[in-house]
């Protein structure tokens, strides 16, 4: 089992680096995307194990994103989480509430990313572990 792996998709250089980076340090396999249309081709052609999406972006902003992915690949939606500092706005804020994704508020600290990282990512990887533990246990009995 290979380390999990997160796409981060924003439009902003910095910003996009930064979560990357932390990430990588803190042991996760991390790609980035420019933008909502560079993250759409991604999402559906890898297996991600979490996805984090700047709502507010040219292009293709969160919401075609999520669109798209909900066309193509629904079952990636579950691991789809929005950054944004516009959870309350007029023009995003009725998207989110009525979609029900999960959202990290910008500004935000490393320790807040962590958590919303081992929330999302922490029982898939459990999941996909305790898979594997029985799997395993399957095959040595078998071969016994």
């Amino acid at each position: 089992m290979g380390r999990p792996r997160i796409l981060v998709i924003d439009d902003e250089p910095e910003f996009r680096e930064a979560i990357a980076q932390a990430l990588t340090l803190d042991g996760y396999d991390v790609e980035t995307a420019r933008d909502g249309r560079e993250g759409a081709t991604l999402v559906c052609r890898h297996p991600y194990d979490l996805i984090f999406c700047d709502l507010r972006m040219p292009e293709m902003d969160g919401r075609g994103l999520y669109k798209e992915i909900q066309r193509l690949c629904p079952r990636v939606l579950k691991r789809l989480v929005f950054v944004t500092a516009l959870a309350r706005s007029p023009d995003y804020g009725p998207f989110l509430h009525q979609t029900g994704m999960q959202v990290l508020s910008k500004p935000f600290t490393i320790h807040q990313l962590r958590a919303v990282v081992a929330r999302m990512v922490g029982p898939e990887i459990l999941r996909r572990a305790e898979t594997a533990s029985v799997f395993l246990r399957e095959n040595d009995r078998h071969a016994h």
